[in-house]
């Protein structure tokens, strides 16, 4: 379940991403609150887009 909740968020706050770029910043907030998701989250990319990511990123890619 929390995976799932996680994964939800994750997409939420992708999308707000793209708000930014088409609609601005307090737009992607504001659908952010409707959807129950935390600001922090599109702050802190805004802030430093080139750590967007960072700690997903393996050192080592995988063998699937």
């Amino acid at each position: 379940m929390q995976r799932r909740t996680d994964e939800q968020t994750a997409l939420t706050a992708e999308y707000a991403l793209y708000l930014v770029d088409i609609r601005g910043v307090e737009f992607a907030l504001s659908y952010l609150d409707t959807c129950n998701v935390s600001r922090t989250i599109l702050t802190r990319a805004l802030q430093s887009p080139e750590l967007r990511r960072h700690h997903e990123r393996r050192k080592q890619p995988r063998n699937d």
